[in-house]
């Protein structure tokens, strides 16, 4: 079609106001024409990731800090179950800060993207954050679900491995090993260009290595949600052996709080995969699309290339707004699922609730083996149990930890 008698001028794309032979070029008449339907999609994706995305950093702060206040009480803090959990809402707590809401402040406010474009050291310190808490979230996930895969397949040697000390030293030996990596971005560059918050990308001296986008997207989504998929997939078999074994047999080979904790896993990792792998997919299309069909101007299929490259473009941003959901929902999850009893029993006496004393599982199984002890334990000494051995006595049948 000649562009004199196309019905949209060259103002219709945005940042073009005195065309140039390149723009042109770049945008003829039914690209623009395509570019005029598309944008009412666009309008409501670009709503999205500002109105959006701050509801979701504020209700997504006010849930996983409340989430985090449960989870640290007292009764909650032997299980190692909670200390994941409890790494994971402080980072999802750091992710909607620091990559989320700097995301959405970038590209509403040009003069605070304009001090980022002005100084390098703090763009490379955003792509550094970027990578570190989009990533710690993700694998602190992938963590927890190997845990529950060895406790589920290998109880007896589990009981052992699994203690809440090494899982503090797991949380930190990853926290560390994620930093360490996500450090490249100081001296590399290459996924900053197409944020899709949508401000201007910052000017760099780093080396340029585009090809790294495939490495982060794999590293990011791919590789973490194939190996939770793969275990929790696992998971579920075994646990399904466990039920025939209790069938066939009076003893179970799975306690009721590695059963909770490991129901409460394939909740929180499932939202995770339904929410990440809608991007992932959308991502590696992309990538795949824009350099393997890329076409110049002149080419017969370039209008068709360019059409689908904005569709796709668009279609991650439309796909990342839900994504973003997986760093504030784990709080719904813990409310609503039949496994984390105590987290609402805790909850509600921190609002000041009242709980039922059934709902006060920390109580009942204390009490519940304390009455068995004493129902088959010698009579007393004329002298009676010295206070150190009563001391003693309750310590060792303290009870272990539920979700």
């Amino acid at each position: 079609m000649n562009d004199t008698d196309c019905q949209y001028g060259f103002e219709v794309i945005e940042g073009i106001t005195n065309a140039t032979e390149v723009d042109k070029q770049a945008w003829p008449c039914e690209l623009r024409v395509f570019w005029v339907e598309i944008y009412p999609f666009v309008t409501l994706v670009r709503g999205l990731l500002s109105y959006g995305t701050a509801f979701i950093i504020v209700l997504g702060l006010l849930f996983n800090l409340t989430s985090l206040l449960v989870l640290t009480r007292k009764h909650m803090r032997k299980s190692t179950m909670n200390l994941y959990l409890s790494a994971l809402a402080i980072y999802d707590c750091l992710a909607l800060t620091m990559n989320f809401m700097i995301g959405v402040l970038r590209g509403q406010n040009k003069h605070i993207n304009k001090d980022f474009q002005d100084h390098e050291d703090l763009c490379k310190f955003h792509g550094v954050i970027v990578e570190v808490f989009n990533l710690l979230s993700i694998w602190i996930i992938v963590s927890f679900t190997i845990e529950r895969f060895i406790m589920i397949k290998f109880p007896l040697k589990g009981k052992q491995l699994v203690t809440p000390r090494r899982a503090i030293y797991v949380i930190i030996g990853v926290s560390l090993g994620v930093l360490v990596f996500s450090m490249h971005k100081i001296a590399v560059s290459g996924f900053e260009g197409d944020s899709v918050f949508g401000y201007a990308a910052c000017k760099t001296r780093r080396a340029i290595f585009v090809e790294i986008i495939y490495f982060y997207v794999a590293f990011n989504t791919w590789f973490p949600t194939l190996t939770i998929v793969t275990l929790n997939t696992l998971i579920l078999l075994e646990i399904r052996r466990n039920k025939k074994k209790r069938a066939q047999m009076t003893t179970q080979s799975m306690s009721k709080s590695d059963e909770k904790a490991t129901k409460l896993l394939l909740l929180v990792s499932s939202a995770y995969v339904v929410l990440v792998l809608p991007l992932g997919l959308i991502q590696s299309t992309e990538l795949i699309w824009n350099n393997t069909q890329k076409v110049l101007p002149s080419n017969p299929d370039y209008i068709y290339f360019m059409s689908t490259k904005i569709k796709l473009k668009w279609a991650r941003a439309f796909f990342f707004f839900f994504y973003q959901l997986n760093f504030a929902v784990n709080f719904f999850l813990y409310v609503s699922s039949s496994s984390a009893t105590r987290f609402r029993a805790t909850l509600k006496i921190l609002l000041g609730i009242k709980v039922d004393q059934q709902e006060m599982t920390w109580n009942n199984t204390m009490k519940s083996r304390a009455t068995k002890i004493n129902s088959v334990a010698p009579a007393p000494s004329e002298d009676g149990p010295s206070n150190r051995d009563l001391h003693l006595k309750k310590k060792e049948f303290l009870p272990e930890s539920e979700a």
